[in-house]
């Protein structure tokens, strides 16, 4: 059974990947999330030239950068044409469920201080290890065994 993707899980990743915008930013990178994910071809692979056309060449080159660095994307030779991970097909089921005003919602809520964020190296779940990234987060691990719903 494939994992579920929440909005703590989202909030985790989104500040893990961009994580400096403060309630400004994000209003910007979200729509561009949403869109370089819209745009991939047969809803899995990219070329680079495509995603320069539908969404400028620094967009495109940006987000390849961002999403390769956080194993959303991955390639063979060349990040021109690359494709979406396991935790890359997560993501894109997850955004584009919700319109980027949704998302700008969920990343820049209160944090509910009994529930802190973890990230991709630090894990504040009740059976986190120290110097451990965030082992239920389905964007942070490519293998998921019992979906996490928190």
């Amino acid at each position: 059974m494939e994992a579920v993707v929440t909005d703590k899980h989202f909030r985790e990743w989104e500040q893990d990947a961009f994580g400096y915008g403060y309630g400004t930013g994000e209003a910007h990178i979200l729509p561009a999330l949403h869109a370089f994910l819209l745009h991939l071809e047969d809803g899995h692979a990219y070329t680079a030239h495509a995603m320069e056309d539908g969404l400028g060449g620094p967009v495109a080159w940006l987000l390849i950068n961002i999403l390769c660095r956080t194993h959303i994307l991955d390639y063979g030779t060349s990040p021109r044409y690359g494709f979406l991970t396991p935790q890359g097909v997560r993501l894109r089921v997850y955004v584009l469920s919700k319109t980027p005003e949704e998302l700008y919602e969920i990343v820049t809520q209160e944090m509910d201080p009994a529930h802190p964020l973890c990230s991709r190296t630090y894990c504040n779940c009740d059976d986190g290890t120290d110097d451990v990234g965030c082992q239920h987060n389905p964007l942070f691990n490519e293998q998921m065994g019992v979906p996490v719903g928190r």
